[in-house]
């Protein structure tokens, strides 16, 4: 509909103005009778005596050859002369008045379109999600160029073809995009040039896919000369047509969100490249020892199933949320896979040790052994025996323990004459640690890493929302009740994140099917350990419970995930269903 047949005289020709116009006009003869009436005929402007007599003349007041009101002049003189030169100057004043106000309006209406804009801009700045892009970039098209149906369709950079990413139609009025909208979408990405069509069944590349009247808008989303994809629009609300306005506004928001999607492109390739190298990087540390592969992928799912299902809770219930931080579940995932980066700094030997001694050590043993029974006649297969037996074993007994010490006092002569011990103080040691296989020096080593996972990853600029990554892989061997390292912080000290990792590296390392040196136990005995472990104050008991009901929920992706069949690889890939929500 033309502004103009809506617009009243009121608001293009000032009655006061007019007024005084007319009184310093001498040439009207008198008596005079002056109305002006608006379009529809009602009385706008009187002037002069209502009692003049004499014929009627009348002009009509014309802005852009459309007829807005007529201006009558009844006077003893019977020319129309008087009433053509008012019309033509009314018609001159409501002109210029008109076009005042087209200005001014068409600024304001550019000005909110470019404060909308700018706020288009924000939004899309920031947001690195490539589905909520799409609905930003809809939702703000469907308020700019109120078109009542529109899709967002964006190329796939493996097949190189068009897929809808996202779309809106204003099902109450049946306007839908048709095949004829889906063909002008791959026309427009093929030339790369906007297009807009008043009537689909009138185009003869597109007659064929309408399926009635239906005006197009379709702009291409471009970027250094590249087509990611193309803005697709349809119906224009109130009108029957988009104009060229609507499409030059419509390539503005298409190269605004073309960028945006280029950026968030980009920022999925980098974030993808970061989490393979953290991938590669906690696997390179894991496969130092060929029995713990996989066991950083393994304590990082087990980690996000924990979280995933705090989470949930957290928001389900009103008191939890109170007491329960949410967890960034991307941040937990990267810090449990680097959990052991600082094993890189221990030395091989100590973190493959899978016997107390040695087998050289044992070596030394037998040779000495033997050359015991070759001086002295006495055979010490037994004692070799024992020996040997306890440097397989994970647990020590008092008495086993006992006949060590007793067989390391005893001496024998070697060949200069020197009295030399049967076990040297480093072999008897080694062979009475009470239980594992590692003595004090080699544990402290060990316990190490955590301080050396700290420090290396306390060098790598992460993001701000991952910031933490290194002090909850710092903690993850912390203990409530303060009896954990490497600084023995108590559990308001330990952060939600490091008290998961703790859990799941615990069950992890006593469901593992690949350790050598001692029987991995079932999930069950896994959860009575780790319900004593939260009893004794050392794991966090709500963490121990989640994980339980996890490991009930599904027992079968679990034995799974944890205990792979026999003469199997560890699933060191496997995923829970819900491990890639909200990463």
């Amino acid at each position: 509909m033309n502004p103009l047949s809506t617009t009243k005289l009121n608001r293009l020709l000032d009655k006061q103005f007019l007024r005084q116009l007319l009184d310093h006009t001498h040439w009207i003869p008198s008596p005079v009778s002056i109305e002006i009436y608006d379009s529809n005929d009602t009385l706008f402007f009187t002037y002069g005596e209502a009692t003049a007599c004499g014929p009627v003349c009348q002009s009509p007041i014309v802005i852009d050859n459309q007829t807005i009101g007529i201006i009558r002049i009844q006077s003893i003189q019977p020319s129309n002369s008087p009433a053509k030169f008012w019309g033509l100057l009314l018609s001159s004043l409501a002109q210029a008045q008109w076009e005042r106000r087209c200005i001014t309006q068409d600024s304001l209406t550019r000005y909110r379109e470019l404060a909308l804009l700018y706020q288009l801009g924000d939004k899309l700045d920031s947001c690195l999600d490539p589905a909520e892009l799409a609905e930003i970039v809809l939702s703000e098209v469907h308020r700019f160029i109120r078109a009542q149906a529109g899709s967002l369709l964006l190329v796939c950079p493996y097949t190189e073809k068009l897929s809808v990413v996202a779309s809106y139609d204003s099902g109450e009025t049946g306007c839908q995009l048709t095949p004829a909208a889906s063909r002008l979408a791959h026309l427009v990405f093929a030339t790369g040039k906007p297009e807009v069509i008043d009537d689909a069944r009138l185009d003869p590349r597109l007659a064929a896919a309408s399926r009635g009247w239906e005006p197009l808008l379709c702009v291409p989303l471009k970027i250094d000369n590249r087509i990611l994809g193309v803005l697709n629009l349809g119906y224009k609300a109130g009108e029957f047509c988009f104009s060229t306005a609507d499409m030059k506004l419509a390539e503005v928001i298409a190269a605004q969100a073309a960028k945006a999607f280029e950026t968030a492109r980009l920022f999925k390739e980098m974030e993808n490249m970061a989490y393979a190298i953290i991938l590669a990087a906690g696997a390179t540390i894991d496969e130092r020892d060929a029995c713990t592969a996989g066991h950083s992928t393994r304590v990082a799912a087990i980690s996000l199933a924990i979280a995933t299902k705090l989470n949930q809770m957290r928001e389900a219930s009103p008191a939890i949320k109170k007491e329960l931080p949410f967890i960034k579940l991307q941040e937990i995932k990267y810090a449990a896979l680097l959990h052991d980066i600082g094993k890189i700094g221990v030395p091989e030997a100590v973190l493959t040790k899978r016997t107390r001694l040695s087998q050289d050590r044992m070596l030394a043993i037998r040779t000495r052994f033997d050359f015991i029974t070759a001086t002295t006649g006495q055979s010490l297969d037994e004692e070799f025996s024992l020996i040997a037996a306890l440097n397989e074993v994970h647990s020590l007994s008092p008495a086993d323990s006992q006949s060590v010490r007793n067989l390391a006092c005893r001496k024998y002569t070697d060949l200069t004459g020197e009295l030399q011990p049967f076990l040297l103080p480093e072999e008897a040691e080694a062979l009475c640690v009470p239980r594992g296989n590692l003595i004090e020096q080699e544990f402290r080593q060990i316990q190490s890493h955590a301080e050396k996972s700290y420090k290396i990853l306390k060098q790598i600029p992460f993001p701000a929302h991952l910031h933490r990554i290194p002090y909850i892989a710092y903690q993850h061997h912390e203990r409530l009740n303060g009896s954990g390292y490497p600084n023995g912080l108590l559990t308001e000290e330990i952060l939600l994140e490091a008290k998961i990792i703790s859990v799941a590296d615990v069950f992890e390392a006593l469901t593992a099917s690949d350790r050598p040196y001692r029987t991995p136990v079932g999930t069950e005995k896994a959860l009575e350990i780790l319900f004593a472990e939260a009893q004794a104050g050392h794991l966090d008991r709500l963490v121990v419970d989640t994980l339980a009901t996890l490991v009930t929920s599904n027992p079968q992706w679990w034995n799974t995930l944890i205990t792979p069949l026999p003469g199997t690889k560890p699933k060191t890939g496997a995923k829970l269903p819900f491990e890639e929500e909200q990463v």
